[in-house]
């Protein structure tokens, strides 16, 4: 081995005779690590899901454009304050296969706190959305029954013009004529049906609550057991180290 590398039988004999050393900034540093933590304020997460609606299949809202604005309608404008701000909506991410469906995550300072406040946020979400998806399904209906209407009436027309038909004439253009509307006719029955269809609960729903709010009773921060450890043992290890690096003689 060259005079620049170092194996690790020597790190050991570094850590061993700085032994004292390690253990008084280790005991140190973790005294400084449980005070931080003991003062540190807890923060626990609640998380849920939501699937937003859909009318004739498609969405009602885009889901990044939902989650930006959730994100603005719950957050204060001043950064200072939204930092500490509890319980507050912490995040709102769409999923990656499918945008539609949204995952909301909230922070307070106990299980019960952010996973009410997320509640509260989801009801509201529910309601707003319900509002619109009723206006977009009440639009889709309307028109559903002006083309029923008009069916009827192209319906009775031709019946109408079939009578005349076997009493009268039976020229060449009133056949034309009446192959033109029963066409016309057979258009909008298919028109219908498939607005009928996609109007069934498959293609059109309201937006709903697939998974409700639900809390970890680990709280995400402070991570005690990792601010304990690397503020103890590894540092009291790399002020073994550095001091036997400054204290090394050249050969």
């Amino acid at each position: 081995m060259s005079e620049d590398e170092i194996s690790l039988r020597d790190l050991w004999e570094i850590i061993a005779k700085r032994k004292w050393l390690v253990f008084l900034s280790t005991v140190v540093c973790l005294g400084l690590a449980a005070a931080y933590v003991s003062l540190e304020t807890t923060i626990y997460e609640s998380r849920a899901m939501v699937q937003i609606g859909k009318v004739t299949g498609q969405p009602v809202d885009n889901g990044l454009q939902l989650a930006s604005r959730l994100m603005n309608q719950y957050t204060l404008v001043n950064t200072g304050q939204a930092k500490k701000q509890m319980p507050k909506l912490y995040a709102v991410t769409p999923d990656k296969a499918d945008g539609s469906i949204l995952t909301l995550e909230a922070q307070g300072h106990s299980p019960q706190e952010a996973q009410q406040y997320l509640q509260g946020v989801i009801q509201r979400l529910l309601a707003e959305d319900q509002q619109r998806y009723q206006q977009i399904v009440g639009a889709r209906q309307a028109q559903l029954a002006q083309l029923q209407a008009q069916y009827q009436r192209m319906r009775a027309t031709l019946d109408t013009k079939s009578g005349k038909g076997r009493v009268g004439s039976t020229s060449a253009l009133l056949v034309l004529e009446r192959f033109r509307r029963t066409d016309a006719l057979t258009s909008a029955q298919a028109s219908i049906a498939e607005m009928e269809n996609a109007l069934t609960p498959n293609n059109t729903s309201p937006t709903a609550q697939t998974l409700s709010p639900r809390y970890d009773p680990i709280p995400i921060a402070p991570k005690r057991g990792l601010i304990l450890v690397l503020g103890g043992l590894m540092l009291g290890v790399f002020l073994a180290l550095l001091l036997n690096a400054f204290r090394k003689q050249p050969t």
